[in-house]
């Protein structure tokens, strides 16, 4: 069982030079029948990441509804916040003054499950709380 970050699905469609390696991943967790999970939180992260390459001029607006129906062809299970509290408390442990990061660690905490992102500092602040994260570098 897998937590996935919202940077993995945006690699995969965005031309990013990483998006190769999320998608041999994604085909490997695919073909070994791994759960994949991510907070509903991801798909609001997705699409401000879109925005924010529109803007940018790094990525076309005509592609955002391929892009979002690609994501969207993922075997995701996306979860609700369930535990508040305890996202909080992941997110002061982190020492973050929000708590988008800590909602992946408490999904993965819950489902007993690990996360994996292309985000270092997440990864690096994760683990140094003995969070199970990999880093898809």
């Amino acid at each position: 069982m897998v937590v996935v970050d919202a940077n993995l699905f945006v690699a995969l469609v965005s031309g990013d030079h990483r998006g190769d390696q999320v998608l041999q991943q994604f085909i490997e967790w695919i073909d070994h029948d791994v759960e994949l999970h991510a907070p509903t939180l991801a798909q609001y992260e997705i699409a401000n990441a879109l925005t924010r390459l529109v803007v940018a001029g790094a990525f076309q607006f005509a592609k955002v509804e391929v892009a979002w129906d690609d994501i969207s062809l993922l075997p995701v299970t996306y979860h609700t916040l369930e535990n508040a509290k305890r996202t909080v408390e992941i997110a002061l442990g982190l020492g973050r003054q929000t708590a988008y990061d800590a909602a992946y660690i408490e999904l993965a905490e819950r489902l007993k499950a690990e996360l994996w992102t292309l985000d270092g500092p997440l990864y690096r602040n994760a683990a140094g709380l003995n969070f199970p994260v990999k880093l898809l570098s």
